[in-house]
């Protein structure tokens, strides 16, 4: 009995199954967008979030998310508006291009690392936000750019449309959020995950041993900007709109601090649950009229959680419960 279930019970891909069910049973339950959009929003800063803890693997802080979602988020609707390209091919074009972004800034500045990779990715964010806001013939200005819907697509019998519904933009934010999970997560339990760490805790010890140090932080930089641009081209195109104010300084903010809430354990669920819950907060404080108070009150909860459990998050917490909870159940097949 023993023997049978020991390597077939396995608690933390079960509840994740048991997630994922639920998850993609949702728009059956209920196809009513605003609904629909809260679950997005918090799959789209997932995204992002989960980039975030994925170069921090490496010792590096980025405060330059928001604008690499903005040069996804540009390049989609400019491919889309003014080129005709399909929503579906720009995503990916998206994300190459806030890829090549993240190599060149890294590769320049990850030579140094630590502080100067935070003040340069901080500066190449707000540079971002003034030539979109200047630059008026080709990005909008202030004003910014109306993204067109995608055409709606004819499967059999069945039609698929952007217009009427968030369904499908909800199965596709899913999708996004899966790739991008399982990439990570593959990444970080692989021997180059284990590098990234040795690069963080001990860069000198590490340079000693023949890792070359810049090369693991580009890699980093390089495959979360991917992402990070995808889902901005991804959220620009569920919004149908791009503009500087949408990934200001303030979203970058607010990937740290759903980072620093979720806890940073896990590359992939410490984010998930860090970006669900404050952007899901951040929504329905807006619905109260208090929309102002939202920087206020993030900032006391994460200082709150610095203070209380001395940095460690959300998903922490979970993932600690899960593997006692996993080692009980060991202890009592083993006595069966």
């Amino acid at each position: 009995m023993t023997v049978l279930f020991k390597g077939k019970i396995n608690i933390p891909w079960l509840i994740v199954f048991l997630v994922m069910i639920v998850v993609m049973s949702i728009p059956l339950i209920t196809s009513d967008n605003l609904a629909l959009s809260l679950i997005i929003t918090a799959a789209v800063w997932s995204v992002a979030t989960m980039g975030f803890s994925f170069i921090l693997r490496t010792g590096q802080f980025s405060l330059g998310q928001a604008g690499l979602m903005m040069i996804g988020g540009y390049t989609s609707a400019l491919l889309c508006s003014k080129l005709g390209v399909s929503f579906f091919l720009s995503l990916p074009l998206a994300g190459l291009m806030a890829a090549l972004v993240a190599f060149l800034i890294g590769m320049v500045v990850l030579r140094l690392g630590g502080i100067y990779f935070a003040i340069i990715t901080l500066a190449l964010g707000e540079i971002l936000r003034v030539v979109a806001d200047q630059w008026q013939s080709l990005t909008g200005g202030a004003l910014g750019l109306a993204v067109p819907p995608p055409a709606p697509l004819v499967i059999g019998g069945l039609t698929i449309n952007f217009v009427t519904s968030n369904v499908p933009y909800y199965y596709i934010a899913v999708l996004i959020v899966i790739i991008s999970a399982l990439v990570y997560w593959r990444m970080d339990a692989s021997p180059l995950g284990r590098t990234f760490r040795s690069v963080a805790v001990n860069p000198v010890l590490a340079e000693h041993q023949g890792i070359y140090l810049m090369k693991y932080r580009v890699m980093a930089f390089t495959v979360a900007g991917f992402f990070t641009g995808i889902v901005g081209a991804f959220f620009a195109n569920n919004l149908h709109y791009i503009g500087p104010h949408v990934f200001g300084f303030g979203a970058s903010v607010q990937i740290v601090m759903m980072t620093m809430i979720g806890g940073m354990s896990s590359v992939v669920f410490g984010p998930i649950i860090g970006a669900t819950v404050l952007s899901m907060l951040s929504t329905y404080i807006s619905f109260m009229g208090i929309a102002g108070l939202v920087p206020l009150l993030f900032g006391g909860l994460v200082l709150a959680f610095l203070l209380i459990f001395r940095g460690i998050g959300i998903g922490d917490i979970v993932m600690l419960f899960i593997m006692k909870l996993r080692i009980k159940i060991r202890e009592r097949l083993q006595r069966a």
